[in-house]
């Protein structure tokens, strides 16, 4: 009876580690990239923002302020640039028709993408609609994400509030087990009602870390990683301040989460 009683504690206490054999890490980089109107701080040019994407190499680039074909930026098709020196593919993700083009938020990814959305929200006080764009990628590992760019809005804190909400429904909706990033413009401070009200459902992956704007000299933080299941932890978060790109520094993140 007692070699009976050893075997069963010796076997229990394997039992943590055999599912923690059972799990794998999905490990990616991601970028988020304010480009400031189009990238107006750099004439439009799409060169310096992509040479910037090819020195640290991410799995997504996750856009806000990108023009497609406005006389603003000289009815360039600027994200297929980018893609093109990246070698990474583009989703473009228009929020309103922009001086005869088009202006919105984007992704880059280094993988191909089998599904892609975009929710559009649109409010009575604000003074433009706004796009969220996803996509789904298998990554070479076989396991799947969502990866979402975003730029909330600003007018009120219930104004941004509405559309964080609006955001999860979307997203959401579809399902709620897929591994998701949500990465952008948040228009809003870490103490603020909104990201207190993000954080009911995300996880901002790494808090503290810095200020994002103005990338002069960055005082206060708008620029989230947040993540889905609240599982996700970093192992490198840098701020990236570029004042000849835009006025937001951009961020650069090393994530993952354990998967069975």
């Amino acid at each position: 009876m007692k070699s009976v009683y050893i075997f069963i504690t010796a076997l229990l206490s394997l039992l943590p580690c055999l599912k923690a054999a059972g799990q794998q890490a999905i490990s990616i980089r991601v970028m988020s990239m304010n480009i400031k109107e189009g990238a107006q701080y750099a004439s439009c040019e799409s060169e310096p923002y992509s040479a910037l994407i090819n020195e640290y190499s991410p799995d997504f680039v996750c856009l806000q302020e990108v023009d497609y074909k406005t006389n603003r930026n000289g009815k360039r098709d600027w994200l297929n640039e980018v893609a093109l020196q990246t070698g990474m593919l583009p989703y473009f993700c228009k929020s309103i028709n922009y001086q005869n083009g088009g202006f919105g938020t984007a992704i880059l990814s280094k993988y191909p993408f089998f599904k892609a959305r975009k929710s559009v929200f649109s409010a009575s006080g604000t003074r433009e609609d706004r796009a969220t764009g996803w996509i789904y990628v298998v990554l070479p590992s076989g396991h799947t994400v969502r990866v979402a760019t975003t730029h909330l809005a600003l007018e009120t804190a219930d104004i941004t509030t509405k559309h964080i909400a609006s955001v999860n429904s979307d997203i959401f909706a579809e399902d709620t087990q897929t591994p998701t990033l949500l990465i952008g413009d948040f228009n809003a401070t870490p103490d603020s009602d909104p990201i207190k009200y993000a954080k009911i459902k995300w996880q901002e992956i790494a808090p503290g870390q810095g200020n994002t704007i103005p990338s002069s000299g960055p005082n206060r933080q708008l620029d989230y990683v947040m993540g889905y299941p609240k599982k996700w932890r970093f192992s490198n978060y840098e701020i990236l301040p570029h004042p000849e790109l835009s006025d937001h520094c951009f961020i650069v993140a090393d994530v993952s989460i354990d998967v069975e």
